[in-house]
């Protein structure tokens, strides 16, 4: 007799040792457009991910997932005003994002005949 499982759980984590980050922070609505270059590395970050799967056949599963990404730069980062006459001060810069997935998996299994 064989045990037959219906669901499943899955997960994965990720460690981020380096982060590399470049980004333009746009003020368009004032009179004077103002782009502040901004610049990191040297940080790290995490990615963490998590699915739970319903096997509906042997061969069919559907499931919900959630996924989160944290990275982030060290303290020296910089951010450089273009057009609003400050000098490039350091900055620590941080990002977080999740979101919830829904996969739908199918798996072909193929016989072989074996001689």
């Amino acid at each position: 007799m064989s045990a037959i499982w219906l669901t499943r759980l899955n997960a994965d984590v990720a460690y981020l040792p380096w982060t590399d980050f470049k980004g333009r922070d746009n003020h368009l609505l004032r009179d004077e457009t103002i782009f502040d270059e901004q610049r990191g590395n040297g940080g790290r970050g995490v990615q963490v991910e998590g699915v739970l799967s319903y096997f509906v056949t042997r061969n069919f599963s559907v499931g919900v997932g959630g996924r989160y990404w944290a990275m982030g730069t060290n303290r020296r980062s910089n951010s450089l005003c273009s057009g609003c006459g400050e000098p490039t001060v350091l900055a620590k810069y941080s990002m977080e994002r999740w979101g919830t997935f829904f996969p739908i998996s199918s798996i072909e299994k193929t016989h072989q005949n074996r001689s």
